[in-house]
């Protein structure tokens, strides 16, 4: 009688188990038809194929993930939520199937993704404390969402053509070849440019040497992508190679004269080479771009005092704690503080008051940056 009552609530504690388990994991299947033709090869089909499943299904993930109670005191943007996404999910390809029809081939892949919500509440806060890696998602995904456009595009443009009595002009044909086999070696690049960003800790590359390696790959593949040049930089930065960081933060503004991050990030290496007017001259630009940045007003105010130009010092830094008061909440006389703000280890003071506190976003950006120790 003791052992069918034991049987009994053994049972009951493994489906009670399993219920739960089921209940933690969240799955989410998608499934993509992408035909293919004379200009495409059956691998670039299938790279193109998972990238459009993979984006499809982030976009239930991450309506899901914001409807969770655990996410909802991160405040973050949807399209912030659908991009973080991509690094905390585990995919994986469940079924493939080529087929042909008169018109051409295609294939049929279905992808599947999980979210454990067990751990999404720890990897939420990683992601939340860490403004830069939230950016670094998002210009990942942008930059696939580009790709995916361009691939839809030449789709139709190889269709038109294909629709044109005759035989296709042979020009014409080899350039959208060409463009289709550029674009999906630039989808493979964005995925070495992930993997490199899954390195990401605490405000720097914990490998900086692997994040090099892997974003070398990202560039041989896409040379065009001003992003994998900035985070290339930022990883030669985190190995104390400052000028070779700064040429690759040369190629990013190149690439893109409006791209903030590569002008705070060359101010930040000019800045450690005590160039602080060529630094001054980046932050100029990275906030004309983006106004409310508070850690490019904090390094130029930091550039200000190291030529002692206290004054307009005292004015970004005043800008800092206007635009960031977490770094001013344990703060009990303003006009005191304000006043020895142009020492940096104030700062730097401040934000690990902060982080004592649970708000270490601020102390992580500032000691990767070697502003604060």
């Amino acid at each position: 009688m003791v052992w069918i009552q034991k049987t009994v609530l053994l049972t009951a504690l493994f489906f009670l188990l399993a219920t739960a388990s089921h209940a933690e994991r969240k799955q989410f299947s998608q499934e993509v038809d992408q035909p293919f033709s004379g200009s495409q090869s059956p691998d670039d089909a299938r790279i193109a194929a998972i990238a459009k499943a993979k984006l499809e299904a982030l976009e239930k993930a991450g309506t899901y993930i914001e409807s969770l109670t655990v996410v909802e005191n991160f405040r973050l943007k949807k399209d912030e939520i659908t991009a973080v996404a991509s690094g905390i999910v585990r995919s994986e390809i469940v079924s493939q199937k080529n087929y042909a029809t008169e018109d051409g081939f295609g294939i049929i892949l279905v992808l599947q993704l999980e979210v454990d919500s067990t751990t999404l509440e720890k990897k939420m806060q990683t992601l939340a404390e860490d403004q830069t890696l939230i950016e670094k998602y998002h210009e990942i995904q942008q930059r696939e969402v580009e790709l995916l456009d361009i691939i839809r595009n030449l789709e139709k443009q190889n269709q038109a053509l294909q629709q044109q009595p005759g035989q296709a002009v042979p020009p014409q044909k080899e350039e959208l070849e060409k463009q289709y086999s550029t674009t999906i070696k630039a989808l493979t690049a964005a995925e070495w440019n992930r993997k490199a960003v899954g390195l990401w800790q605490n405000g720097k590359y914990a490998d900086p040497y692997k994040a090099v390696e892997y974003l070398d790959k990202s560039l041989q593949l896409d040379k065009s992508n001003p992003k994998a040049y900035n985070n290339r930089g930022t990883a030669y930065f985190n190995l104390d190679r400052i000028n070779r960081a700064i040429k690759d933060y040369d190629a990013a503004i190149r690439m893109d004269a409006d791209y903030a991050a590569a002008y705070n990030n060359r101010g930040i290496a000019n800045y450690h080479l005590a160039e602080y007017w060529k630094a001054i001259e980046d932050f100029n630009q990275a906030i004309r771009i983006q106004p409310d940045k508070v850690y490019t007003y904090l390094f130029r105010g930091a550039a200000y005092k190291n030529l002692y130009q206290y004054q307009r010092a005292l004015n970004d830094f005043s800008q800092v704690l206007r635009l960031s008061p977490e770094l001013s909440q344990n703060m009990q006389d303003r006009e005191s503080i304000l006043l020895e703000l142009n020492e940096l280890e104030r700062i730097c003071g401040n934000a690990k008051k902060a982080c004592d506190l649970g708000l270490c976003k601020a102390m992580n950006y500032l000691t990767s940056k070697g502003f604060c120790k």
